[in-house]
C-alpha cells in the first residue's frame, strides 16, 4: 500500500473530519496526490483555513468546513454544503478524536462526555449525515479511526478505551446496516503512531517501554495509516466490509501490555 495507485480516486470526492491535522490531514494529503478532491471538516477553522490553502492545488480541489462534530446541525450543513460543492461524497474518513489521560476514580464527568461526544457521537453523526445521501447513489465508502486502544486496554485511559471499542462495534453494525446500498463501512486501528497527540501524551519512558514492546521497534508514521485508509476507501476493498484493519507494527500481536496510567510529564 505504499505505492501511489496515480487516479485510483479520480473523480471522487472525500469527506474527511478532523481533517485540519494528524491522520485526518494525512489522509487528505494520501488521497489528493491519487486525484480525489476533498471536503476539509474541522473544528479548528484558522488550522483549517491554513491547511486547506496549502492543499488547494490544483483549483477547486479542496473546500474547507469549520465544524463541530458533536453538533448535528453544524454536521448536517457541513455535509450538505460539501455535496453542493462537489456534486457527491463517494467517501468518509472520520479521523475527529481527542484523548484524555486519568483514573476512573478522578476522570471527572465532563471529560468523560467530551471524549465520548467527539470520538463516538461525532463519528455516527457524520455517518448518518453522509450515509443519507450516499444511499440515494447506492455507493460510498466510510472509514472510522478506531485504536488498538478499543482491543486491548491500558490503564488510566477509560474514556479514550471506551470510545474507541464503541467505535469498533458502530463500524461493525453500520456495515451491516448499509451493505444493501452498496456503502463499505470498515476501521482501522492505529497503534501508537508520531503526531502531536502521542507527542503530548508519552513521556521518554512511556515512548522507550512502547517501542521495546513492538516487533517493528518503532513507532508509526502518519502517512503509514493514511495508506490504509485510501485502501479502505478505494475499489481495491470492494468486498471487505465490517473490517477492523490494525496498523500498529506487530504491538498487539506481541500481547505485551505497558502501564499508561504514569504521568507523560514525569515519564
Amino acid at each position: 500500500m505504499g505505492n501511489t495507485a496515480f487516479g485510483r480516486f479520480a473523480g471522487k470526492t472525500a469527506f474527511i473530519t478532523g481533517g485540519a491535522s494528524g491522520l485526518g490531514l494525512a489522509s487528505a494529503r494520501r488521497l489528493l496526490r491519487e486525484g480525489a478532491r476533498v471536503a476539509l471538516a474541522d473544528v479548528n477553522a484558522h488550522e483549517l483555513r491554513r491547511v486547506a490553502d496549502e492543499l488547494a492545488q490544483p483549483a477547486g480541489h479542496v473546500t474547507q468546513h469549520a465544524l463541530d462534530v458533536t453538533n448535528a446541525a453544524q454536521v448536517e450543513a457541513a455535509v450538505d454544503a460539501a455535496w453542493q460543492a462537489h456534486g457527491a461524497i463517494d467517501v468518509l474518513v472520520n479521523s475527529a478524536g481527542v484523548s484524555f489521560q486519568g483514573s476512573v476514580l478522578d476522570t471527572p464527568i465532563e471529560a468523560w462526555r467530551r471524549v465520548l461526544d467527539i470520538n463516538l457521537t461525532g463519528t455516527y453523526l457524520a455517518t448518518q449525515a453522509v450515509a443519507r445521501r450516499m444511499v440515494e447513489r447506492r455507493q460510498g465508502r466510510i472509514v472510522m479511526l478506531a485504536s488498538i486502544s478499543g482491543q486491548q486496554v491500558w490503564s488510566g485511559r477509560a474514556a479514550y478505551c471506551a470510545s474507541k471499542g464503541a467505535v469498533l462495534a458502530l463500524a461493525k453494525s453500520c456495515a451491516i446496516d448499509l451493505a444493501p446500498y452498496g456503502i463499505t463501512v470498515n476501521s482501522v486501528s492505529p497503534g501508537p503512531i508520531e503526531t502531536a497527540q502521542t507527542a503530548t501524551l508519552h513521556g521518554p519512558v512511556i515512548r522507550q517501554a512502547i517501542v521495546q514492546a513492538t516487533p517493528m521497534a518503532r513507532y508509526g508514521q502518519a502517512d503509514e495509516v493514511a495508506d490504509a485508509i485510501a485502501f479502505l476507501a478505494s475499489d481495491d476493498a470492494r468486498f471487505v466490509n465490517g473490517h477492523d484493519l490494525v496498523v500498529d507494527g506487530g504491538l498487539t500481536s506481541a500481547a505485551i501490555l505497558y502501564d499508561l496510567k504514569q504521568n507523560p510529564q514525569k515519564a
